[in-house]
């Protein structure tokens, strides 16, 4: 039987690329979600851009459903932070985009 190993996950200070638009797109579902993590309609934006990783994402608490989730193949990213929404408008409390690593390419 041969060993599983899972792929490598990023890790703080890993430098990435975003995908492109076309590159998300594919992996995306009917509510442009990969495994029940939207990617928002304001993170376009960071498509093609280098970025470094602040910290995978183990925890989090979930507002809607008032509890602590765990959480496998999320990363922050330094200083890219939701401002509001164009649905919503402006927001000052400056949370973090979740970003999938399906979406993005460590950079070597």
């Amino acid at each position: 039987c041969p060993l599983l190993v899972s792929p490598p996950q990023l890790q703080a200070g890993d430098r990435v690329r975003v995908k492109s638009r076309e590159e998300i797109m594919v992996t995306l579902g009917l509510f442009n979600d990969l495994k029940g993590l939207t990617f928002m309609p304001e993170m376009w934006q960071y498509c093609g851009t280098e970025q470094r990783v602040f910290k995978p994402l183990a925890r989090f608490f979930d507002e809607r459903e008032y509890q602590i989730r765990r959480a496998r193949g999320i990363v922050l990213l330094e200083g890219l932070m939701c401002v509001g929404t164009e649905m919503f408008g402006p927001c000052d409390r400056s949370c973090f985009y979740f970003w999938r690593e399906e979406w993005l390419e460590k950079i070597d």
